[in-house]
């Protein structure tokens, strides 16, 4: 399986591994960084929009405005692995027991 470049929930650049988050046997997780995801789950489990909000905070981090990172987190992290839901008939038609769709922002298995 191929390493992702960047964390697939904060979009931080993966460089070494152990920047990298952990699975649930211990070893290291390909696609998301130790902030975000440790022994085999996210550490923050939160909406898409909480996520956004508590990431705009590392604004001076990142070299930007406060503004131009909330466009950034806007724009981008809605593209990433951990926010796309990958099952879109199963939202649009409804509950879904069965999905195993990861992201968050998924609404398959809430019932209606």
């Amino acid at each position: 399986m191929e390493k992702s470049i960047i964390c697939q929930s904060c979009s931080m650049p993966l460089v070494d591994d152990e920047e990298r988050g952990t699975n649930g046997d211990g070893s290291t997780n390909v696609d998301y960084c130790i902030y975000c995801f440790k022994d085999g789950n996210f550490i923050n489990d939160v909406s898409l929009k909480e996520y956004i909000e508590m990431n705009v905070s590392f604004y001076e981090q990142a070299g930007m405005t406060e503004e131009e990172m909330r466009k950034h987190c806007e724009t981008l992290f809605p593209t990433l692995k951990r926010w796309v839901c990958t099952c879109d008939d199963e939202c649009t038609t409804g509950y879904s027991p069965n999905c195993n769709c990861s992201s968050s922002e998924c609404h398959c298995r809430e019932e209606k």
